[in-house]
């Protein structure tokens, strides 16, 4: 079923782009940054411009689809075995 599926690590040619979602899928709640920023203006009383709610919903919104891409991205390169920068560092911890 999956293989009738366009793959994404195909379509995306520059490995800047492929290893900023790969980041992504490692760190998702960089994802909700954006809403988190908002929250912490009203947690000190700041002002908030009218404009940064909804630019902040776009951004997150926009995050998380490239969360959702690198997730997916990592599950691609996981079947052929093709070693992730974030995974190696991850098992490197681990035996320390």
């Amino acid at each position: 079923m999956s293989g009738n599926r366009m793959k994404l690590f195909l379509l995306i040619r520059s490995w800047r782009v492929r290893a900023a979602l790969l980041w992504l899928a490692h760190t998702p709640v960089a994802a909700v940054t954006p809403l988190a920023g908002i929250g912490l203006l009203v947690v000190f009383g700041w002002h908030v411009p009218a404009w940064a709610p909804s630019t902040a919903g776009w951004l997150t919104t926009a995050l998380l689809a490239a969360t959702l891409a690198g997730f997916r991205l990592h599950r691609e390169l996981d079947v052929p075995g093709v070693p992730c920068r974030w995974c190696d560092l991850e098992f490197e911890e681990d035996r320390a």
